[in-house]
Formats: structure tokens, sequence, C-alpha cells
């Protein structure tokens, strides 16, 4: 009984489109390379569990053909609102990523200029809860940015 209500459970769910968040599949191409990135540490581990948890193999030698550059990370804080005190009420956060990917074969050579924004409020009143809001409005902007390169890697054509 068990069994049955399981594969009905992932027809039913496969039938609709439903695939798991992040899982994309990405192009023969791109499956073997070699990452390069001067942004953040933290950045540079999820964007690399994505990209294995993508089938993407990292050789340890300089085998690999192709490289994918990160550039440093530029992320802003910027005051959207202010209260009637003159305290900013409101931030955005705006982030941009730099990547290349290039095909040292082919001679390739691909830009992306991928970019991100995050608003959220200032409470005065709580200092550490904003802190600790801005502190994840930063983790997820950073997913986002990873997220949008791998849809980019997807479509990439080398």
């Amino acid at each position: 009984m068990k069994h049955i209500v399981l594969t009905a459970l992932v027809l039913i769910t496969s039938a609709c489109g439903w695939q798991l968040r992040g899982l994309v599949v990405l192009p023969p191409s791109v499956q073997i390379m070699s990452l390069e990135s001067q942004a953040n540490n933290r950045f540079n581990q999820r964007l690399r569990q994505q990209l294995e948890f993508n089938g993407v193999t990292f050789p340890d030698d300089a085998s690999a053909t192709v490289r994918l550059l990160i550039e440093p990370l530029k992320m802003e804080r910027l005051t959207l609102s202010v209260n009637n005190f003159g305290q900013a009420s409101e931030y955005e956060l705006n982030a941009q990523l730099n990547a290349r990917l290039i095909d040292l074969e082919k001679e390739t050579d691909i830009s992306w200029q991928i970019s991100g924004r995050r608003i959220f409020n200032n409470d005065v009143n709580s200092v550490i809860g904003t802190e600790s809001e801005e502190k994840i409005q930063r983790q997820e902007i950073e997913n986002d940015l990873i997220r949008k390169l791998m849809i980019r890697l997807q479509k990439v054509q080398l």
C-alpha cells in the first residue's frame, strides 16, 4: 500500500512539472570546469555546492577546458526612506555579480553581469533585529545571484 501511495505521489508531482528547487540540467559542455572566484568564502562554498549538486565536476589537475571566473561581489546598502526623526526606516541592498565563462578549446568567452535587489525595514528600537534581518537579506541576495547564474549556465552554448 505504501508503494502505491509513493508511486502515485511521484507521478502526480512529476506530471505537474514540479522539481527540486535549484535543480538545473546543465549542458555537457559545462559539466567539467574549473572555478576561479574572488568572491567571499561563503559565496564560493555555496556556488561550488550548487554546481556539484547539478553534476559539475572540478578536476584536481588543469585538464578542464572550461573556466568559470567570478569577480568579487559588489554589494551596497542604500537608505530608501527616513522617518520623522531623520532616521532610516527602510534600506535597499543592491548586489552585482560579474562572471565569465571561458572555453579554452573553442576560444569562447561569455560575460554576464547579474544583479539582485532586496528591501528591508529598519526597526530603530531593535538594532540587533535589524542587523539580523540585513544578514539574512544578504544571504538571500547571494542565493538569488547563484540561482540566476545557474540559469545562465543552463542556457549557454559553447
